[in-house]
This record gives C-alpha cells, sequence and structure tokens, in this order.
C-alpha cells in the first residue's frame, strides 16, 4: 500500500473527532474539553478516538509487526538514569526496578497506516491544540518517532516518569489479563522533586495510584514527567499493544547513535 493511497481520516472516529474540521464547534469543544482535563488532572482520556475499521487495520499491522519486535528487559530507576552513588541507598534514584517489554521501531513501519496516522498533520495539531502549543513538530529519530509497545506475557514496565513532558498513546490491543495502567498524577513538579513521595510509590504505597484500562482505540495524553506511572505485568497468550506517538516542541530532535542502538538494537539506523 502507497503513502498515497491511505485513508488516514478513516482511521479516526469523526462523527465524536472531528480531527480534520479545526474551526468546528465540535472541534473547539473537543480542545476546551482537553485542556480543561489537563489542567486539572494532569491527564486526558478520548475514549472510542480510532473508528471500528482503524482500529481493526492499525491492530492488524501492529500484529503483523511483532515478529520482528526488539526484546528489552532491564533493571531501572524511575528516572531511566544510572544509580547515584552520591545518594543514600534508598533515595529514589537508587531504587531499581524491573522492566520487560517488546517494541517495534519506526523505522520497520514504512508504507504503513501506523505511519501515517503519526506524521498526518491534522493528528499532530490536535496534540498541538490539546497541550496548548502553538505549533508542534515531528520527532525527527528514525527509531524512536513513533513506537509499538508489546507487553507479551509477564512483561511488564516499572514505575518511571518519562522525559518528555507529554505522553502520547493510543491503545491498539488489551492482553488477556493484567497490563494495567498504573499511575500517580503530578507526582513531583518543575520545582520540587518529591523524592520523600516518590520512594513512598515505589515502596508500596497505594493511596494515590490510579488504575487506568484504557480500552482499544482509546487516546491517552498524560504529563509523563510528572506522573509517575508503569504497567502491571500482563497475563494470557495476547499481547498487549499500544502506539506511542512522540511530538517535540521544535524540528531536529533525535536520539544519538548509540542510545538509538542500545533501545532498538544493532539493526537501528545510523544518522
Amino acid at each position: 500500500m502507497s503513502p498515497a493511497s491511505l485513508d488516514v481520516s478513516s482511521l479516526i472516529n469523526r462523527e465524536c473527532y472531528p480531527v480534520d474540521a479545526p474551526e468546528s464547534e465540535r472541534y473547539l469543544e473537543l480542545v476546551a474539553h482537553g485542556r480543561k482535563s489537563l489542567a486539572e488532572n494532569g491527564t486526558l482520556a478520548l475514549d472510542g478516538f480510532l473508528s471500528p475499521s482503524g482500529l481493526s487495520r492499525l491492530q492488524a499491522e501492529a500484529t503483523a509487526l511483532i515478529p520482528g519486535s526488539q526484546r528489552a528487559a532491564k533493571l531501572e530507576t524511575p528516572y531511566g538514569t544510572a544509580s547515584d552513588p552520591g545518594a543514600p541507598k534508598d533515595h529514589p534514584s537508587n531504587i531499581q526496578n524491573s522492566s520487560q517489554r517488546h517494541c517495534v521501531a519506526h523505522h520497520m513501519m514504512p508504507a504503513t497506516e501506523l505511519d501515517a496516522l503519526y506524521r498526518w498533520p491534522p493528528m499532530r495539531k490536535l496534540v498541538a491544540d490539546l497541550v496548548g502549543k502553538p505549533k508542534l513538530f515531528l520527532h525527527e529519530d528514525p527509531s524512536n518517532a513513533l513506537v509499538l509497545m508489546i507487553h507479551k506475557t509477564s512483561d511488564h514496565l516499572a514505575g518511571h516518569f518519562d522525559r518528555a513532558h507529554y505522553s502520547t498513546i493510543i491503545a491498539l490491543q488489551a492482553g488477556d489479563a493484567g497490563g494495567a495502567f498504573e499511575y500517580v498524577p503530578r507526582l513531583r513538579s518543575a520545582d520540587d522533586e518529591c523524592f520523600d513521595d516518590v520512594k513512598s510509590v515505589l515502596m508500596g504505597d497505594r493511596s494515590r495510584v490510579i488504575q487506568s484500562c484504557s480500552r482499544p482505540g482509546a487516546f491517552t495524553i498524560m504529563e509523563g514527567d510528572f506522573s509517575i506511572h508503569r504497567v502491571t505485568p500482563v497475563e494470557g497468550a495476547t499481547p498487549r499493544i499500544s502506539m506511542v506517538l512522540s511530538y517535540e516542541d521544535e524540528p531536529g530532535i533525535k536520539l544519538d547513535v548509540k542510545t538509538r542502538k542500545l533501545f532498538f538494537g544493532d539493526d537501528a539506523p545510523d544518522d
């Protein structure tokens, strides 16, 4: 299928989410609702964002790509950094938990509807409008711009903060059981790392944890750098699949080659 033949707009449930009609009253209501939710809760969930046909088509493409997925299993701190020898052993920067997942990198999705949806200008404009930015740019890394996160049996994601301010995710498929998305909104801020609160959550305090099992087809935006989040272990033979779309405030943002190959394997492209 050539990119020119892709009808990207049909992937979206445009009756509820008129992404390609930014001047319409419904679109303006959608943006107002989204900004309010993000301002109050640090999260926004748009259920049924994909059309039934769009969900089916993207699921089929994602499933076909699973055999080429890259497995990643590691111990990591919630900050995605090495342990800090200068901090106490029980400091959050020294608390490591295991993660295990599979991923399909963007360079493995040429001429797909997955890629076309990510690149579609109305989609990027919608995200910019929802987060209150005048304009957003595509992430220019050939592997990291769009990633399929695949959690197979026992795969899970440890509690962590993202480096990007907003996490933009479309759920494509739920596992048979488990695989819940858990988060604590705004556990830290730009002015306060709230290390004691972070440590408490990492040690098992669930008093502020919110659990969400997004239905396939849902579109979620979350303040990922302020909200610690994780995915519980997936149970059963059906993998949990989601799209992670990365947009940037400025052009030219990408990973260095060493980091790209660390995340996505030696076959990941050079610059």
